[in-house]
Formats: structure tokens, sequence, C-alpha cells
């Protein structure tokens, strides 16, 4: 991308600041209508791309995009008006609200696990806070990053939308720009580097990360509700997901009849259609985390009895279809466990015992969180999604990703009592002084 073309989308971003609500709506409009016409093409894309199911592109990656365009569409009227808030009794006289703004122009940089729903749901975002913006897709999902492309290239001018192909050296050069947002989902090692470039520039930042997400499963769940869902969870893109359960924490109690029902269902879909682990290198991280040389993308998941934390699939994220499960006698002993590792993009608990629930929410901290549920807080786009600490911070989803892109600007006006100002106005006599306690500002 050379300079001329990110002036013109300096030079856009600030036209859109005059724009109505229709304005915005057509835009995003353009996106759903894209999307429902080359919903095959979109599937096309992620099979070639790294196997992925038709079924789970149109449930993880097309209607969660889908649902939010529709949302904020019908929505974003209200959003984009101005927020009227209190004015306290010592500004007698003025009136305050919150009028929100666009930035500017946002960076989106996207990962590869869910290469079209991670690029445009940060698009629709920061176009429904009325921004310019430029998208850098996953150069190892190259099918996907080029129909996100022509997405983008049917839907909008050069100065509105434009997307950047390229590996590292492309986003680099991108975050040599003075954008006025970046928006990044991937993992935290890149995260540091890209939040060291944007802070040595004043740039705000949205970080979407992941970390370890620890699964509990006490002595009170429904086992065979508990083992689907974990299952699925682990299924779902070959858990290459940021919210996937990462490792379970099982009461030894129901230790076996919980290992038996995993296994069973790790069985009985071993010939099921199923994503890819995204390449070779990735395939052999997990088998050395495992000690095992089976083909990970046959085996639907690599189920691992650890004894303790120093096990290598407790290391770090593991980002892929291997499931350590350790022991607990009490609820207490997840205090030796869980805080050894940073703040978790999500936590589950699998629980009927609401004394546990509340223990574990109260005792550990993580972006979201699920009873006995899992990844569907997700899908809610009336929650703010995110992390916290390590797995990231800043919010998107729904009203929340519009204001997430959105300045808040605090406006101040007066409309009587003109002579107000007179008041903190020098030389200050002791007329002032008293005037200041009959406001009680003085004690």
């Amino acid at each position: 991308m050379n300079h001329p073309l990110f002036s013109s989308l300096k030079q856009k971003s600030q036209t859109f600041r005059f724009e109505n609500y229709k304005s915005r709506q057509q835009r995003l409009l353009k996106v759903l209508n894209w999307i429902n016409a080359n919903q095959a093409l979109i599937v096309e894309a992620l099979k070639k791309d790294f196997n992925k199911p038709p079924f789970e592109t149109i449930i993880s990656e097309v209607r969660p995009v889908v649902s939010e365009i529709t949302y904020i569409v019908k929505n974003l009227k209200k959003w984009m008006s101005d927020q009227k808030v209190k004015t306290p009794s010592s500004l007698l006289g003025h009136s305050s609200r919150i009028r929100y703004e666009n930035k500017g122009v946002i960076l989106v940089i996207s990962p590869w696990n869910y290469p079209f729903q991670l690029a445009i749901a940060p698009l629709i975002a920061a176009l429904s806070a009325g921004n310019t913006v430029v998208i850098k897709p996953s150069e190892l999902t190259p099918r996907t990053s080029d129909l996100i492309k022509k997405l983008c290239e049917d839907c909008f001018m050069s100065d509105e939308v434009k997307v950047e192909l390229g590996g590292k050296e492309k986003t680099e050069e991108l975050l040599s720009y003075d954008f006025d947002h970046v928006f990044f989902t991937g993992s935290t090692q890149v995260g540091r580097i890209v939040a060291k470039s944007c802070a040595e520039r004043l740039i705000p930042l949205t970080l979407e990360l992941g970390g370890k997400s620890p699964t509990i499963v006490d002595e009170t769940a429904d086992l065979e509700e508990a083992a689907q869902k974990i299952f699925w969870g682990k299924f779902l893109n070959r858990a290459q997901t940021c919210i996937a359960p990462d490792y379970l924490i099982v009461h030894e109690s129901i230790h076996h009849e919980l290992l038996s029902k995993l296994n069973k269902l790790s069985s009985e879909n071993k010939k099921s259609n199923k994503a890819h682990i995204i390449n070779s290198k990735h395939h052999e991280r997990i088998q050395k985390m495992c000690s095992t040389n089976e083909d990970l993308n046959v085996n639907p998941l690599c189920i691992v009895e650890i004894e303790n934390i120093k096990h290598p699939l407790m290391q770090e994220e593991i980002f892929g279809p291997a499931l350590p499960i350790i022991k607990y006698k009490n609820i207490q002993e997840l205090v030796k466990i869980i805080p050894h590792y940073e703040k978790p993009l999500s936590l589950y608990i699998f629980s009927k015992n609401k004394q546990h629930i509340d223990f574990v929410l109260n005792s550990f901290s993580s972006g979201g969180a699920g009873i006995n549920s899992v990844l569907l807080h997700f899908a809610n786009h009336h929650l703010p999604f995110g992390g916290v600490g390590q797995s990231g911070y800043g919010k998107y989803h729904g009203h929340f990703g519009f204001l997430e892109m959105s300045h808040h600007r605090a406006i101040i006006q007066q409309h009587y009592f003109s002579f107000m100002h007179q008041v903190v106005m020098p030389p200050y006599n002791r007329n002032k002084y008293k005037f200041l306690k009959f406001l009680k500002f003085l004690s």
C-alpha cells in the first residue's frame, strides 16, 4: 500500500464524519448481500485452505457474520445518536452529552483459524462506527484471503476498504503507517510485537489473543452432556479456536466415567468429516507435546492423562485436538492449578453445585466464561467478547464493537446563566470564597 492510497483512506474517513446512519447501513448491507450471494465460494475456499467441513463453515464463519450485520443494521440509528448524560449542579446552565464519532482509518490484522469470520466481523464493527478500513488477512489461508479481497473490491471503493495480502513483511509495512486504531487477532507472541509497534506511536489497539482456557468438571455434573460439549469444543475446527477448552480438570470420583465417554465419542467420530490442522509445522508441534506419531487429522481427539502441570501439554496453549486431563480431590485444589497460567480468554465449568460455580467465578479471572456450556458466549452479540490481561484487551461484537471502534467525544453546552463563568475568573476575592462555601465546596 502506497502513501497516496493511505492518504485517500484518511480523507475519505473525514467525509464519513458528516454522514447519517443510512449511509453506514448501506455499506453493511453490501457485505451482507455479497455473503448471501457467494456462500458457496466461502465454503469452497475454506475447504481448500484446510479441509473445513461445509457445515462448520456455515455455523462458525458465515452465520455469525450474517447475524452480526443484521443486528447492527437494526440498531445503528440508536447507537449513533448522541447520548445525553447528567450535568452536576455546579455546572448549572449547561447540558452534557456523548457524541460517537469515527476514529479514522482502522487496520484489521486477522488470523488463519477462522479466516473469514475474524476478518469480516471486525470490518463490520469498524464500518458501523464510520471508519475506513485496511484488512491484512492471513497468508496461511490464501484462498480465503483472496476471497476477502474480492468481497471488498466488489463492495467498496479503494479509499473505503482495502485488502493487503502478504506475509510478515507486509504486516510490518502496514504497522509503519499512522492508523487511528489497530485490531489484531492472533497469538500472544505476535500480539506483543503489534502492541509494541502501536505503543511507540500511541495508536489505540484491540488485542484478541488466547491462552490456556481451563474446563472444570465436578462430581455433580451431567457427564453425558459435559462429554458431548467438551468433545465438540475440541472437534470444531480441530480445536484451532482461541476459546476451545484447553485442558480438563476433573473430580477424581467421575474421572474414569468421563474419560470413557470422551474416548467413545472420539472413536465414533474417527471417520467424520473434519477440518485439518493448518499445516505440518503445527501438526508436528502437537504430536511432540502428546508424545505420539499418530495422524491427528484422522484421530478426532488425543486424550492424555497427566499428573501435574509440568507435562509438555501444559506449557503453552495447545491450539489443536489434544486434551490433557488432570484429576482433583476437592475444589480448593484448583487454586494450585489455574493461577499458574496467565488469565485465559475463556473458562468453563460443568456443575450443578452453585457454591462450586460461584467459587470458580470468584476465584479465577477470564475474558469470558461458560457454565455447563462451551464456546457459545462468543455467539451472543449481546455479550462483549474479549480477553483480560495476557489474553487481550478491548471488546467487540454487537454494540460493543461499535463502541470499540468509535471515539466517545464529550460535549458540554451552555444554555443559560452565562454569568457563571465570572465566578471562576480571577481575581479570587473574599466574595468568591464565600460563594464556594455556599456551594459547599469548602468544609
